[in-house]
């Protein structure tokens, strides 16, 4: 296994890739991308404008001088348009790819690749990575406890960027650092659970951020954080696990900055629960049940025999 970095002119995207069969030219091939996963190829490109960089290194074959792509088609097809917006299928997509391009302008080229001279090898790798667990054998794929495991431990993939609200809502106060920059990743992986926004002053509810503790002392709060961490008070490093988090949160709490329960806001929302009507009083209105004796006749007569009077069936 070979990692090189390869200028994004020798790439191509792979006209022959298992996601659709043989076709005519590289340019069929990304119109077929994004013909049948649009909204995933716009939100993938979305992604390497902002971040200015792809995480994984796309796998490829040399031939002929150029390097064909067998993994990683869709990441080196969105380079390719950011690149040059042009090659966009339809002018919709053009008119979005010149929109990230001038919005973002620090993207990859060079590109760590991983080479693979050998085409056995190379799908034996496919096999391993795209055909399922395979027994242990493939990748194995995260459950859904898996994957709130690592939004909880990262505060990543998580719906909400909690670092951005938190930026606006000082931003609005006039309270972020001056001259610096918060790093969204360290805030958010220091705020990735309830249990450390609690203890902050605030929640995440269906998405929405939303304070538990008065604003004044939740925004003191944040702006300490927001301060620490600009100025690399405290890394992500410090943050990486629980016990790194919990042990700032206490020390900021031990300083006097995080809110108390004086400081708690009254929960809304909340249905009394009904009380069960009072029995009302008998008033008489409704029929006194028979007397014995009227029952006793009631059997008589069934029985063809005569009635009782109430002192001789008492008698």
């Amino acid at each position: 296994m070979t990692h090189k970095h390869l200028s994004l002119d020798t790439l191509v995207v792979n006209r022959a890739n298992d996601r659709h069969g043989e076709l005519e030219n590289e340019t069929a091939a990304i119109a077929w991308l994004f013909n049948n996963h649009e909204m995933h190829m716009r939100n993938l490109a979305k992604d390497i404008a902002a971040q200015g960089q792809i995480f994984e290194a796309p796998l490829v074959h040399p031939e002929n001088g150029y390097f064909t792509v067998f993994d990683g088609n869709r990441r080196v097809t969105c380079l390719k348009l950011l690149r040059n917006p042009k090659r966009a299928p339809t002018v919709e997509l053009r008119e979005y790819f010149e929109e990230l391009s001038k919005k973002h302008t620090n993207f990859p080229d060079p590109i760590e690749c991983q080479v693979e001279a050998d085409r056995d090898r190379v799908d034996e790798i496919l096999f391993r990575r795209h055909t399922g667990t395979q027994a242990g054998v493939g990748q194995s794929n995260w459950d859904d406890r898996m994957k709130s495991n690592f939004v909880n431990r990262t505060g990543k993939g998580g719906g909400l960027n909690v670092a951005l609200e938190i930026e606006k809502r000082l931003s609005v106060l006039g309270k972020l650092p001056k001259n610096k920059k918060i790093p969204w990743s360290t805030m958010n992986r220091l705020l990735s659970a309830e249990p450390f926004r609690n203890r902050v002053g605030f929640t995440i509810n269906k998405g929405r951020f939303e304070l538990t503790h008065d604003e004044d002392v939740v925004s003191d709060a944040l702006m300490r954080i927001a301060e620490d961490l600009a100025h690399k008070r405290i890394t992500l490093n410090d943050v990486w696990d629980v016990d790194g988090k919990r042990n700032y949160l206490d020390e900021l709490d031990r300083a006097g900055c995080l809110p108390t329960i004086k400081d708690a806001l009254p929960k809304t929302g909340t249905i009394p629960k009904p009380s069960s009507p009072a029995p009302k009083p008998f008033t008489g209105s409704k029929t006194s049940p028979p007397h014995h004796a009227d029952t006793a006749n009631n059997i008589c007569h069934c029985l063809g025999r005569p009635t009782v009077t109430p002192s001789s069936y008492l008698g």
